[in-house]
This record gives structure tokens, C-alpha cells and sequence, in this order.
């Protein structure tokens, strides 16, 4: 193949309507745009309304924001009521930071896994069933490489991802032959917002970022990080 040709794949989601955890900045919003560019209706989630108000007057097409904490069961039960049925649930929301393995506490372990491993599965639950009585839909679950590669400084948040993995596996074989798929994705190091501020709370504001970046890295002993 020649190495300049690029293959473009045209995804039509005329008709549909997608559901993005965690969607008002970074890769969830990220990819909300581009399931409106597919011609998707879309629903973005986040706990700041004036945020969602911004990232969703930036999207093309029928756009709905719902601000509410779906890390909890009242947050869940007010998207449902507002979002009954979606045709493509992508579970993105999670959250990270750096803490010493021997300091992470028993609080913090259960916050990672609500946050970023049982409300997948709370949305999941409740979405699903509706897709495979329709016939069709979609569910995506945005892993990480550190689900395989367990960054010693996170390893609270990287056994969140490796769970992730498995609930999406299981969830497949629940909902095969159905018309539904259910997949997660290993995303690699990416320059988000959320990343800055993590770096930067390593090693300051003063480098430039490629400068920060590589500290980064030599402070928590990975042997790349998220410089893009």
C-alpha cells in the first residue's frame, strides 16, 4: 500500500442517539464530536452545567446536555428519566491521579472503582436491554494501556481499566447474537486537559510542556507519557 494513501471510513448514525460519559472536555468530548459529525443525536454528561453549555454550543447537530453526578444512583435515575433509551452508550467518565501504593486508603480504592468501573456498569445495565429488544446499538468502554501496564504510582487507577476490560468481554457474551456490540478500547497517552494539570502537578508550571513531559516520566519511572 502507498504510504500516503489514507482510507477514510464514513460511519452514518443518522437516527441514532449516543450517550458520552464524562463528556464535557478531553477525549469523551473528543469523541462526542465525532459521533456528531456522524450524524448522531448526542448526549454529553458532566457535573458542571455552564461546562456542558460550552462543549455542547460547540457541536454540530441535536445536542443535549444533562449535568448531574452519574456516580451516584440519584445521578443515574435523573439521566435515565431525561435519557431512557440511547443507541450508543460509550462509558468514558473516570478519574486519576498519582498516590504511593502503600498510600492509597480504602476510600480511595472504592472511589475509583464506583467512579470509573461500576457506572459503566450501572449504564450498561440499564441500557442494554432496550438495544437488544431493538436489535442494534452500540457500547464502548475507553480503557487504557495502563489496564496492562500498571503505572506504580497509579495502581489504584490502572486496576479500574484492567476491570474494564473484563466487563466489557463479559457483557460481549451477554449480548451476543443480539445485534448489540460491546468492546472497550486501550487508549494510549493523550495531551488533555485533565493530563496537563496532572503533570504539571508533578513537576510544575515552569518547563515547557515537552520539558514537563519527559519529567513526568522520569518521576513516575514510565517510559512514555502524555505528551500527545
Amino acid at each position: 500500500m502507498p504510504r500516503d494513501l489514507v482510507l477514510t471510513v464514513q460511519i452514518d448514525l443518522s437516527g441514532k442517539r449516543a450517550l458520552v460519559t464524562g463528556s464535557s472536555q478531553g477525549i469523551g468530548l473528543a469523541i462526542a464530536a465525532g459521533l456528531a459529525r456522524a450524524g448522531a443525536s448526542v448526549v454529553l454528561t458532566g457535573r458542571d452545567a455552564a461546562t456542558l453549555d460550552a462543549a455542547a454550543a460547540g457541536l454540530p447537530g441535536e445536542v443535549t446536555p444533562v449535568a448531574g453526578d452519574v456516580t451516584t444512583d440519584e445521578g443515574t435515575a435523573q439521566l435515565l428519566e431525561q435519557v431512557p433509551d440511547v443507541d450508543v452508550l460509550v462509558n468514558n467518565l473516570g478519574i486519576f491521579g498519582a498516590r504511593p501504593a502503600l498510600e492509597i486508603t480504602d476510600d480511595e480504592w472504592r472511589r475509583y472503582f464506583e467512579t470509573n468501573v461500576l457506572t459503566a456498569v450501572r449504564l450498561t445495565r440499564a441500557y442494554l436491554p432496550g438495544m437488544r429488544e431493538r436489535g442494534w446499538g452500540r457500547i464502548q468502554y475507553i480503557a487504557s494501556d495502563s489496564a496492562v501496564a500498571i503505572p506504580a504510582e497509579m495502581i489504584h487507577y490502572g486496576m479500574t481499566k484492567t476491570a474494564l476490560l473484563a466487563v466489557a468481554r463479559g457483557f460481549a457474551k451477554e449480548a451476543a447474537g443480539s445485534g448489540v456490540t460491546v468492546n472497550s478500547v486501550i487508549a494510549g497517552p493523550t495531551h488533555t486537559g485533565g493530563v496537563q494539570e496532572f503533570v504539571r502537578s508533578l513537576v510544575g508550571a515552569d518547563l515547557p510542556w515537552d520539558e514537563a513531559s519527559a519529567s513526568s516520566c522520569a518521576c513516575t519511572g514510565r517510559s512514555r507519557c502524555c505528551s500527545g
